[in-house]
C-alpha cells in the first residue's frame, strides 16, 4: 500500500469505513456494466454520438460508483487539461478505483490508450472499442508500437488530449513502478506536451486486487505542461527520467524487488 501521507503539496484525509463498498457492490457492479454497455450500444448506432456527444456520459458512468461509495475528488490544476489542444496526460496507475476516477473527468473527445484485456469484459468491452478508443497488446511488442504510432496520429488529427498510465500495469505492491517509453518517443516525435496527472489516495481506498473501497478522498494534481519541442528522440530515457522523478516528488517509488539469498548446499 502506499504511503497515507504524501510527500508533497497538501495532505489526504484518513479513509473512512468500508460499509458503502459492501453494501452497494452488486448493484455498483450492475451499474458498471449494463452502462458501459448502453454507451457502448449508442457509440454504435450514433456517429454524433461516437465523436463528439460521449463526454458527459461517460463521466457520469464514473461519478456514480464514487458517489455512492463515499468518494470525492479534489482537484487541482484542472486548466492544464481543459480546452483544446494536442496533449499527452500521464498518470500513475494504482488499482481498478483508477478507472472511475478518469471516467469521472474524462474530458470531451479525449483519446484513452487501455490495455486490451479490458476488452473481454462485459460491457465495458464494447464501449471502449466503439468509443474509438486503442487497445494495446502489452504482450506483442510490434502491435505495442503500433498503438502508440495510431494514438499519435489521432492526438494531431482531432487536436486531442489523451490519456495514458506510462507504467504499463498497476504496481502489485505499491508505490511508482519504471516507466514504459512509448508515450516519450510519442511526444518527442511530434513535440506534443505532457502533463503529469498525479493521483494520490487511490491505494489506501482500494488497494491493488481489492473489491471493496472505503470512502474518503482522491487527490488529483495536474502539474504544469512540460514543453517537449526540445526533446531529442535519441535521449528518450532522459526525458523519462525527469518525467518520472517530477511523480516521485509526489508519490513513493515501488520496492524494488529483493533477491531471495543463496541457500549454499551441506
Amino acid at each position: 500500500m502506499t504511503a497515507t501521507v504524501p510527500l508533497r503539496d497538501g495532505s489526504i484525509p484518513a479513509p473512512g469505513a468500508r460499509w458503502r463498498g459492501f453494501v452497494f457492490f452488486l448493484p455498483l457492479l450492475l451499474w458498471v456494466l449494463a452502462g458501459a454497455g448502453l454507451i457502448g450500444i449508442a457509440a454504435a448506432c450514433s456517429k454524433h454520438f461516437r465523436e463528439k456527444g460521449y463526454g458527459r456520459w461517460v463521466r457520469i458512468w464514473g461519478r456514480v460508483p464514487l458517489i455512492f461509495c463515499g468518494i470525492k475528488l479534489e482537484i487541482h490544476g484542472a486548466q492544464h487539461v481543459q480546452g483544446k489542444g494536442a496533449k499527452l496526460v500521464l498518470f500513475n496507475h494504482v488499482s481498478q478505483l483508477d478507472l472511475f476516477v478518469l471516467a469521472s473527468l474524462c474530458p470531451d473527445g479525449a483519446v484513452v490508450m487501455y490495455k486490451k484485456e479490458f476488452e473481454s469484459m462485459p460491457g465495458l468491452g464494447s464501449a471502449m472499442r466503439n468509443l474509438g478508443m486503442i487497445p494495446v497488446d502489452r504482450s506483442d511488442l510490434v502491435s505495442a508500437i503500433a498503438s502508440v504510432s495510431t494514438a499519435g496520429k489521432r492526438i494531431l488529427e482531432e487536436d486531442a488530449p489523451c490519456f495514458i498510465a506510462p507504467e504499463g500495469t498497476r504496481s502489485r505492491v505499491g508505490g511508482l513502478q519504471s516507466f514504459k517509453k512509448g508515450a516519450f518517443h510519442l511526444a518527442a516525435e511530434h513535440g506534443i506536451p505532457v502533463v503529469p496527472m498525479v493521483l494520490r489516495g487511490i491505494g489506501e481506498l482500494l488497494p491493488m486486487g481489492g473489491y471493496f473501497p472505503r470512502s474518503g478522498v482522491i487527490r488529483v494534481d495536474y502539474l504544469d505542461p512540460i514543453d517537449t519541442s526540445e526533446w531529442d528522440s535519441n535521449r528518450v530515457r532522459k526525458h523519462v527520467k525527469e518525467v518520472r522523478d517530477l511523480f516521485l516528488e509526489y508519490v513513493p517509488a515501488a520496492p524494488k524487488k529483493v533477491r531471495p539469498p543463496k541457500v549454499e548446499e551441506a
